[in-house]
């Protein structure tokens, strides 16, 4: 579709991603990659109640939530926090440079407060018997600006260089890091897909990705084009989507 409105539709898509290294017990480990609400005061409560609902519908292992949740004060977006609050699934949130905007000193009180887990320069380990999967989150890029310094050469020198690992990072130009750290997927937002066209040209300006799954040396990045909309209430060659990502070492994938 060429023109959408903001939080009209509710675009799910599903896809298989290969991780080679891939623990066996963690073979179709499902996750929604979700991005980019931008949550003000003029978000449609129904538009989240129904994201919601449908993500509660599905059977996955988590939500992989990577910034941009917040788009003003939370004092006026209590209603829709609310409804954020509902999400049955464990979520995984790292920062955006919009969330820093407008929650930074209060941040890890608002994502604690939803029930969320907040990723921020941290490495979070999932065990399966005796297999386990890594994530790294990063906050958002522009953190210095912010105060908040990242020390990412630090964070990443923490990986176990044995166990898979998934970063969840909101600007793709994180990717940087990959090429000396061992990362096996990096999920990104940010970008929107341009949300209207033809400004996906400027975003690729500063950012590696506009959209999509990418391979960069031994890691893949899949940016997503995201659920809302910011500066105008609508998208131009740039749908929204809420993605499903299932993961797999590769055999006998079933699209």
């Amino acid at each position: 579709m060429m023109f959408e409105k903001a939080y009209e539709k509710l675009n799910f898509k599903r896809m298989f991603v290969e991780i080679e290294r891939l623990p066996s017990s963690f073979e179709n480990f499902t996750m929604v990659h979700l991005s980019d609400l931008h949550v003000n005061a003029k978000t449609p409560l129904h538009a989240l109640e129904h994201l919601v609902k449908k993500i509660n519908d599905l059977e996955i292992d988590m939500v992989a939530l990577t910034g941009d949740l917040f788009d003003t004060n939370v004092k006026y977006i209590k209603a829709h926090l609310e409804i954020l609050k509902k999400i049955k699934h464990p979520v995984y949130f790292v920062s955006g440079n919009h969330d820093l905007t407008f929650t930074c000193k209060t941040l890890a009180k608002e994502v604690e407060a939803l029930g969320f887990i907040l990723l921020d320069n941290r490495i979070i380990t999932l065990h399966r018997g005796s297999e386990a999967l890594q994530l790294v989150g990063l906050s958002d890029a522009f953190s210095q600006y912010f105060g908040i310094k990242r020390h990412e050469k630090e964070l990443f020198s923490n990986l176990n260089p044995d166990v898979p690992a998934i970063l969840l990072a909101h600007q793709p130009k994180d990717i940087r890091f990959a090429k000396n750290f061992p990362i096996d997927l990096q999920l990104s937002g940010h970008t929107h897909g341009g949300q209207i066209y033809p400004f996906g040209y400027i975003v690729r300006l500063f950012q590696p990705y506009l959209h999509g799954l990418h391979q960069q040396g031994k890691t893949q990045i899949f940016v997503t084009t995201g659920y809302g909309s910011w500066g105008f209430n609508f998208r131009f060659h740039a749908p929204s989507e809420v993605v499903i990502i299932r993961l797999t070492k590769g055999q006998n994938v079933k699209h």
